[in-house]
């Protein structure tokens, strides 16, 4: 686990900052009554030898100028202080129903959760509730998809969260550059079209051959059909730019119908090889090397002008051809 997140108890007295109000929320469920099970009522400050508090989540960290009211604890010990109202109001099952009933009422006492997800999940878990960006802290992409898996057994709405205005978003799209087919993989499986759309332009250059049954598997047909159509329609595209050779001027004295279907030759045998051996992320200058040694064996210079008009014309279509799903 990523300890960067944590100090040992105790904590300093310092707090985290305020919340991002514009978190989407849902009206808290009513307090029930009874017996408050799932749950003890432990000291504030008496957490066990072992124990690590959350530098973000800590007794100070104050929300709508409250400080916390209650505890989660994670499976290895590590201590985030939070607050119910905020719980509530962002999980559609009380946190799998550990915050249904009313708070202890021991003026000192703080709600005691414990729950089986490691200290790094719980970490992303809760800044992600809170709307606060926990990207400094460089969780892992395992831990993120353990965190969207915790999302969904706390009543957390990944969609809901997973838009551009909302860290969580950020923080899945930066692994994209470095694992794009397990972060489009991530994006598929909880249907985030957003992401999707976006990290799939960091499949370009990917090696669809390499796919693996787990990556298929997670991502799921539909958003492998689409990964496989973007790559075929790229190429498609490139090999309609390229289909139409430089256009023919009128015969001059220097340059007769030989010497102009000698261009069109050229630029047939260089495109052939170019549509070979080209993949859906050629850049324009690719492009460009492919195409402008035509030039080389060509004396007219009205030919020379035709073929760099086309050159010109090929790169600006190749930058309109859609580069996303």
């Amino acid at each position: 686990m990523d300890t960067s997140s944590l100090w040992p108890y105790p904590s300093p007295n310092q707090s985290s900052g305020s919340t991002n109000s514009d978190s989407p929320h849902r009206d808290a469920p009513s307090s029930g009554s009874g017996e408050q099970t799932g749950f003890t009522t432990p000291a504030v400050h008496t957490p066990p030898d072992d124990a690590t508090i959350s530098i973000a989540f800590n007794p100070s960290f104050r929300v709508d100028d409250l400080l916390p009211d209650s505890i989660i604890i994670s499976s290895n010990h590590v201590y985030f202080y939070v607050h119910r109202h905020r719980i509530l109001n962002i999980s559609s099952n009380a946190f799998l129903g550990q915050f249904l009933h009313g708070g202890p009422s021991i003026t000192g006492l703080l709600l005691s959760v414990h729950i089986p997800e490691g200290g790094d999940v719980a970490n992303v878990l809760l800044h992600t509730m809170y709307g606060l960006s926990c990207l400094h802290f460089y969780p892992s992409l395992e831990t993120v998809d353990r965190s969207l898996e915790a999302m969904n057994k706390y009543g957390v709405s990944i969609a809901a969260h997973a838009t551009p205005q909302y860290p969580l978003y950020h923080l899945i799209l930066s692994h994209a550059p470095h694992r794009p087919v397990e972060t489009y993989a991530l994006a598929g499986h909880y249907g985030l079209e957003d992401l999707a759309i976006t990290i799939s332009s960091h499949l370009l250059s990917y090696d669809t051959s390499r796919l693996t049954d787990d990556i298929v598997t997670k991502m799921g047909p539909v958003y492998l059909k689409r990964l496989f159509l973007l790559h075929q329609s790229r190429l498609h595209a490139l090999r309609d730019i390229l289909l139409q050779p430089p256009a023919s001027h009128p015969a001059t004295p220097g340059c007769a119908d030989d010497e102009r279907a000698k261009l069109t030759r050229a630029w047939a045998l260089a495109t052939a090889r170019m549509v070979w051996d080209a993949t859906p992320s050629i850049s324009t200058a690719t492009l460009r090397t492919y195409l402008e040694p035509i030039g080389e064996s060509i004396t007219c210079e009205s030919c020379r002008d035709m073929l760099l008009q086309r050159i010109q014309d090929v790169v600006n279509s190749w930058t309109l051809v859609k580069a996303t799903i």
